[in-house]
């Protein structure tokens, strides 16, 4: 497997965006990160940009980082977080090599992955003898999170756009011989 320098530093900034930009939203309460769902947007941008490989290494590697060095999310949620961010980029990614169409990405994306994240948040609590609790623990996590869906749907593509813009501009220079 050939290893792209580029990528691999703009998967090194997205991560680190992964673990500080929901810092951010934790000055808001802890609750802030289950609504406003900030976490996700790095993984979201590095799977439309960069491909399922690295999506999916973002979406696994920035909860795993952030609970290492910040202790957030908690060890309760973190492997939800995983499978479900994991899931985030490698879907973003793998659609977004088949359509540039952003919103039917994104939206695929989500769905799917809240799907995962509610599938093996019930799985969970069945494995743990909390079927009673399952449904209630499913809707509550979907029902937070629709802000942070919200924002990403409004947020993401632009910063999309704007960085597939960017990258076709710096490779026009390039090929001119003006970079």
């Amino acid at each position: 497997m050939k290893i792209n320098l580029q990528k691999l530093v703009y998967t090194a900034l997205l991560l680190a965006s992964g673990v500080l930009i929901p810092q951010l939203f934790h000055f808001g309460g802890p609750a802030a990160g289950t609504i406003f769902l900030p976490m996700h947007i790095p993984v979201l941008i590095g799977g439309l940009l960069l491909g399922p490989l690295y999506g999916a290494i973002i979406g696994v590697l920035s909860p795993a980082l952030s609970f290492i060095i910040i202790g957030m999310p908690p060890v309760a949620i973190l492997p939800f977080m995983i499978i479900e961010l994991c899931i985030y980029g490698l879907v973003s990614g793998y659609l977004s090599t088949k359509t540039k169409l952003l919103y039917p990405v994104l939206i695929s994306g989500m769905i799917l992955s809240r799907a995962v994240y509610a599938g093996s948040l019930a799985i969970a609590l069945y494995i743990f003898d909390m079927e009673k609790a399952a449904p209630l623990a499913v809707w509550t996590s979907f029902l937070k999170g629709l802000p942070g869906v919200a924002i990403q749907l409004v947020i993401i593509p632009p910063i999309v756009y704007a960085l597939r813009r960017f990258a076709l501009e710096k490779g026009n220079r390039k090929s001119e011989g003006t970079a």
